[in-house]
């Protein structure tokens, strides 16, 4: 269905490139706040669509958006790449050989300040931290948990830009089996970038784990209570691995799932922007 080839062709507006273009899939990585126009525009037009995360600003654009992709006959995902990265498949696995599933998670996905013309500064942009990170958030309870939580909290630390958004926030969930997962998110501090995993028999901890650059040999730590062990990932491109995986769900015209973690997570980051009361 998909060949290996690159066809160039200059146009003048986004527009144009959806008319002119001879593609079957259209990856959409704008300011979040052009997401849903330009999808559905992709959409309505009959093509497979990727679009960058955050997929659209709420759940019900989302619903409305994958009702659209259902009715054209075509895939609608969400590019939130990390998830398959190999090291997220690795720490899936370490949980499986300890003989017990994780209970407790912790999130840390923070940086330092951005030029203030960034459009993360700007609300009428799709701007604000919880729109920029909360999908890490959000598919981190999804992907290791493998639900939505029963509860959320949030609480916005810090605001900041000219549109005064959330630049800072802290989260909490809980899960069915009373498991919880506690983060700090924002781009207010220093860098860090790290996610820790806890379970009954094995503590678990990656670094660069959102955001793992492709020529990165990532190294997970892993501690029982008969001692710690590390585990080396080899280097990986979580894009190319990403767009492989929604590629051959095409050609096997199989993307139920890929429709279904975009829905979930936009239902579960409305929670939390509901919760921070910034809806």
């Amino acid at each position: 269905m998909f060949e290996n080839r690159i066809h160039m062709v200059f146009v003048l507006s986004y527009a144009d490139a959806l008319a002119k273009t001879t593609a079957e899939l259209v990856y959409i990585s704008l300011v979040n706040g052009e997401h849903e126009r330009w999808a559905r525009a992709a959409l309505d037009r009959g093509l497979h669509v990727i679009v960058d995360k955050p997929a659209f600003l709420g759940r019900a654009p989302a619903e409305e958006l994958l009702e659209l992709a259902a009715r054209k006959g075509v895939c609608l995902a969400e590019a939130t790449v990390f998830a398959y990265h190999p090291q997220i498949a690795a720490l899936k696995q370490a949980f499986v050989d300890a003989g017990a599933p994780p209970t407790r998670i912790g999130a840390l996905f923070s940086f330092p300040a951005m030029n203030p013309e960034n459009f993360r500064y700007r609300s009428g942009l799709g701007g604000g931290a919880l729109w920029d990170t909360g999908p890490y958030l959000t598919a981190t309870g999804r992907i290791f948990f493998g639900e939505e939580p029963t509860s959320v909290n949030c609480t916005v630390l810090a605001r900041g830009g000219a549109d005064n958004v959330e630049i800072a926030y802290s989260a909490s969930a809980t899960f069915a089996g009373g498991r919880g997962l506690v983060g700090q998110f924002g781009f207010d501090t220093a860098y860090v970038n790290r996610l820790e995993i806890l379970g009954p028999r094995l503590a678990a901890e990656a670094d660069r784990v959102f955001t793992t650059p492709p020529d990165l040999a990532n190294t997970l730590l892993l501690a029982r209570q008969g001692g710690s062990s590390t585990a080396e990932i080899p280097p990986a491109d979580a894009f190319r691995i990403f767009f492989d995986h929604v590629v051959r769900s095409i050609e096997a015209q199989n993307w139920n799932q890929l429709g279904a973690e975009l829905l979930s997570d936009a239902r579960t980051l409305e929670r939390y922007r509901v919760a921070a009361g910034v809806t």
